[in-house]
């Protein structure tokens, strides 16, 4: 189990802090997306859980099986062996191939089983083809690639990956991160990666942690994160969403206390319903239409099967909203 307590951190030329006050843990076998912005301190996050930068550790603590973890004042390699990091920079060597890449850390002593695990991880991401070739012919997401399956080949206790899918073509990266995520639950690794992505999050993680300018805004379970966001910013990372002042909610026959949250797919058409509005933005997402009504100067937001056109005067139902602060 890794547990994060109290930690807070700013880079020593800063009086900024860039984490404050972090507080979760990851069960054994657990995977925890981390997203937030830019800047948000997702990246200075999974640094200091490996080991590559000092924190208070007599006022704060970072904690992996009961054992307290350090930085690199005090370790004579920075990092820790129980666990792997995936930086964005990738570090691999283009002089050897992509498998003695995979395979770099592994002992000789057992050659077939060294070139079982190397293959097991190049499946896991796709890149078995590859094997033969040198690092320096690949693109960047096919060498982002590379590097997470040297890490997964060593299987590590806890696997810490910075934007893992952020140079993956959309096409293959559902597939290889739901490898990925299938791979670590199968060897009892728990996974950490941060991602400004929520798709990455929503489908691959069994808990999201949010971060906004270092601090933590909510963490749980993704579907609870989703139904109940604590904040505006929280409900926006999900993508679509209509946020409503508690001043205009009457609009929309709520009595409301708080700033209402609604999901498109919680407005439908209502041939019953009283409350009418303008439809004044149509756009085709491929499966479905994703359409903007104005509702007494009021914006919300709905998905049709079939094609509405703009300036159409028609009746919603709300069937669900939730508040926030």
């Amino acid at each position: 189990m890794l547990i994060v307590e109290s930690l807070s951190y700013q880079y020593q030329e800063s009086e900024k802090f860039f984490l404050k006050n972090i507080n979760f843990r990851v069960e054994k076998g657990e995977t925890l997306a981390i997203i937030g912005e830019s800047g948000s301190g997702k990246s200075t996050l999974i640094r200091l859980i490996y080991g590559l930068l000092d924190y208070n550790h007599k006022m704060q603590k970072i904690e992996w099986n009961g054992v307290l973890l350090k930085g690199p004042s005090y370790n004579l390699i920075p990092g820790h062996s129980m666990m792997k990091y995936v930086a964005q920079d990738f570090d691999l060597i283009d002089f050897v191939s992509v498998g003695e890449n995979v395979g770099y850390y592994i002992s000789n002593f057992d050659l077939p089983k060294k070139h079982q695990i190397i293959d097991q991880a190049l499946e896991a991401v796709e890149m078995q083809a590859y094997k033969a070739v040198h690092p320096k012919y690949l693109s960047g997401g096919q060498r982002q690639r590379v590097a997470i399956a040297r890490a997964l080949a060593l299987r590590p206790e806890l696997l810490l990956l910075d934007e893992p899918f952020s140079n993956i073509d959309q096409h293959l990266k559902i597939k290889i991160r739901e490898r990925i995520y299938a791979f670590c639950k199968e060897h009892k690794m728990s996974l950490i990666f941060t991602t400004h992505d929520l798709s990455d999050a929503f489908y691959s993680s069994d808990q999201i942690l949010v971060l906004k300018d270092g601090q933590i805004v909510q963490i749980g379970a993704v579907k609870n994160v989703r139904n109940f966001p604590k904040s505006a910013y929280v409900a926006q990372l999900f993508g679509y969403v209509a946020l409503i002042p508690k001043e205009k909610a009457a609009a929309l026959m709520i009595d409301a206390e708080n700033d209402l949250v609604i999901y498109p797919e919680e407005v439908v058409l209502d041939d019953a319903s009283d409350i009418y509005g303008t439809v004044t933005k149509v756009h085709y997402q491929g499966r479905d239409y994703i359409c903007t009504m104005e509702v007494d100067e009021v914006e919300i937001l709905f998905y049709s099967e079939t094609e509405i056109l703009p300036n159409q005067y028609l009746p919603i139902k709300i069937i669900n909203y939730r508040t926030i602060e």
